[in-house]
Parts: structure tokens; C-alpha cells; sequence
């Protein structure tokens, strides 16, 4: 399947000959197969993160990589790749570049070229496409930069064990940048666009990195049977299933509203929890302050119990907006930030509150133009 080079989203692609040479495409047939990003508009990212298994990694890593984006968390789609070193890496790219790939060209693939070259120990692999440098010095350190940058970039990772660099010239005018990785001390192997256009075309077949994940995944085509005159037998039992669970399914729903709530609150949390500890301590810091923070009877004043109880007032006040939670700990004190529609839709959420057995001050009410942004203080009483 032909592998299309793309160095800038909405611009156009390119494909390579058997030659290595760049040839731009018009015209072209949907789907495409596999689109390889080549330009900026492509990162992987890192984070430190203490935990190992991959479902709680993707649960925190929007968070531990927000302070490196460059809008917001919302915005982006965030591919996990692995953990190496206490650090979790993934692939970013903004929700709109994905949605104009996927509605110009329904690509089979989308992957991104610098982790389409070798990870080799001792080498650092550089393709440069279009003025763009593609790098790999790693399994996940890949990145791209401007090709006037790149001598720059490859000497920060040289080291007497790291001292290689495979040098894939697509533009054929970078030989200067060869000659100064010479003089920094690498050992540049300089390779033809022929055997880069080979590799491209083995890589991008076996790659196991693909953008088109989550919200992206290719849906199958129904595949069609010979049992087709069944298929009004299994839409009644189906029918009755929906029947027999449709208390269960309304439980659910309400389990998955509150799920929401929580989850906004997460990266404040998060914070809380890890507000810059060395990775060293932060296994023990976890436990601590997790018991600081939700511990004890359900009676207790701590985080999640005095979130559980405000949150669930507060979900069923219509038009209310979650922007900000945080917790002190030595008062034992919830503050909430919330966007409503008056003062007096503030003042109501602070009376059902109270209702609660729960101690609610305003501390501010700011209009922000249409609607007011509130603050709220919550503790337990007594």
C-alpha cells in the first residue's frame, strides 16, 4: 500500500519513487492507506508518572502533560506509545488536524515518520523531507524540527556511547549539516533517498503506532451472512434483554453522571497528590497523602467525601459549569469554582448544600460578562 508523505496538514502529499524522489499527488482516490506525518504538527511528549499499569498511565497522562501543550487538554488527541525510566510517552496532535486528515482522505493509517526510523542503540537516525528534520535517538524519543536546528538538537543526545548518526538527505542540499555533526565528533552515515524510500515502505507496513486511535478508529463494514432471515428473532431478544435491564441501564447513567464530575476534578487531584515530589519518594507520598486527602469514615471531612456530597447537589442544579476544585487539607475545606447564571442560582446551590449538613460560604461572585463566576467554601459542620 502506498505510503503518502504529509509535511503539512492541509497542504499537499507526496509519495516517494522507488528512488527516494519526492513526487507531489493530485487527484487522490479515497481511502488513501497510510499517511505519514512528517512536519510539526506531530509531537511525542513526556511525563513523569510513578504508577505502571498502562490503563491508570492514560487516565493521568493528559493531565501530566498539560503544562507542554498548547491549548487545551480537550483540544488535543493523545496516543500512548509506552513507559520507559518512571516516564510515559505518547504522540499529540491537535482534534481539528486529525478531523481534516480523516475528512480529506479516510486514511487507513496515520503514523508519525520519526518513529518510523530504526530504533538502533547506538545510532541516531535523521531523515530531513521538505527543510523538516525527522529524528529518532531512542524507542520513544522521536521528534521533528527545523532542518536550519538540527545540528543543534542531535548534539545535546551525544554521548561516547551515542556518537552515530544515519543521515537520510530527501532534499539533497543539507550537506552542511552532515559536516558540522562531523565536527561536533559523530560519525555521520550518510544514506540514499533509494534506501530511505525502501525502508519507508517496511516500516509504515509493520509499524504498531497508528493515530488513528480512540475517537479515530476505522470502523469494519458489516460483514453480510447466510442467517440474515434470523435477524428478526435476534431483534426481539434483543427487545426483551432491553427490558429486563432498563432499571439497570438507568442506574448506570446516573453512576456515569457523577463519573463526569469526578473526572473534572481529577487533575486538581492529581496535582494535590504530586505537587512536585522527586520520583524517588513519590510511592510513599502517594499513600500519604491519599490518606490525608479521602481517608477515613464515611463521616470524615476529607476530599472525596466532601466532593461525593457536593457534587451530587450541585449535578442536580440545571446550567451549572465545573471550572476549577481545589482542597485544604489543614482547614479540611473544599473550594469549588463554578460558572452559573445569577447570584441567585449561587445562593440556592449554597442553601441545598447546607440542607446537607454541610457549612458553605460564598467567597466570591464575579461577573464575567453573561454569567457569574462564583466561588464556594465547603467543610463538614462541626
Amino acid at each position: 500500500m502506498t505510503q503518502y508523505i504529509c509535511s503539512q496538514i492541509n497542504g499537499p502529499l507526496f509519495t516517494l519513487s522507488e528512488t527516494g524522489q519526492l513526487i507531489e499527488t493530485t487527484d487522490l482516490d479515497s481511502p488513501v492507506g497510510h499517511i505519514v506525518l512528517s512536519g510539526n504538527e506531530c509531537q511525542v511528549l513526556s511525563a513523569a508518572i510513578p504508577v505502571k499499569q498502562a490503563k491508570q498511565i492514560i487516565r493521568a497522562l493528559p493531565f501530566a502533560l498539560e503544562e507542554q501543550l498548547a491549548n487545551e487538554i480537550e483540544s488535543n488527541h493523545i496516543e500512548y506509545l509506552g513507559r520507559a525510566n518512571g516516564k510515559a510517552y505518547a504522540m499529540v496532535i491537535e482534534h481539528s488536524k486529525m478531523q481534516s486528515l480523516v475528512s480529506q482522505y479516510n486514511p487507513d493509517t496515520v503514523q508519525y515518520l520519526p518513529l518510523l526510523l530504526p530504533a538502533e542503540v547506538s545510532r541516531i537516525q535523521v531523515c530531513i523531507i521538505n527543510g523538516i528534520a525527522n529524528i529518532r535517538v531512542d524507542e520513544y524519543t522521536a521528534f521533528t524540527v527545523g532542518a536550519e536546528l538540527a545540528s543543534r538538537m542531535i548534539q545535546a543526545y551525544k554521548t561516547e556511547n551515542l556518537a552515530t548518526v544515519v543521515f537520510y538527505d530527501l532534499d539533497g542540499k543539507h550537506e552542511l549539516i552532515a559536516l558540522e555533526l562531523e565536527s561536533a565528533g559523530f560519525e555521520v552515515v550518510k544514506q540514499t533517498a533509494e534506501q530511505f524510500a525502501s525502508l519507508l515502505n517496511i516500516s509504515a507496513q509493520s509499524n504498531k503506532w497508528n493515530l488513528l486511535a480512540g475517537p479515530y478508529v476505522k470502523k469494519k463494514a458489516p460483514v453480510k451472512t447466510k442467517n440474515s432471515k434470523l435477524k428478526p428473532l435476534a431483534y426481539l431478544a434483543a427487545s426483551l434483554l432491553a427490558v429486563a435491564f432498563l432499571s439497570n441501564i438507568i442506574q448506570l447513567k446516573q453512576y456515569q453522571q457523577m463519573a463526569e464530575l469526578v473526572e473534572s476534578s481529577s487533575k486538581n487531584f492529581y496535582e494535590q497528590l504530586f505537587p512536585g515530589e522527586k520520583a524517588r519518594i513519590l510511592k510513599r507520598q502517594f499513600k500519604d497523602k491519599l490518606a490525608q486527602a479521602g481517608g477515613g469514615t464515611a463521616s470524615s471531612s476529607g476530599f472525596v467525601n466532601l466532593l461525593g456530597e457536593s457534587s451530587k447537589e450541585i449535578s442536580q442544579v440545571g446550567g451549572v459549569e465545573w471550572d476549577a476544585i481545589r482542597f485544604n487539607r489543614n482547614k479540611s475545606e473544599l473550594e469549588l469554582n463554578l460558572i452559573v447564571d445569577n447570584i441567585a442560582q449561587l445562593d440556592s446551590i449554597k442553601n441545598k448544600l447546607a440542607t446537607q449538613g454541610l457549612v458553605v460560604d460564598i467567597a466570591s461572585a464575579n461577573n464575567t460578562g453573561k454569567r457569574i463566576k462564583g466561588v464556594l467554601k465547603v467543610r463538614k459542620n462541626g
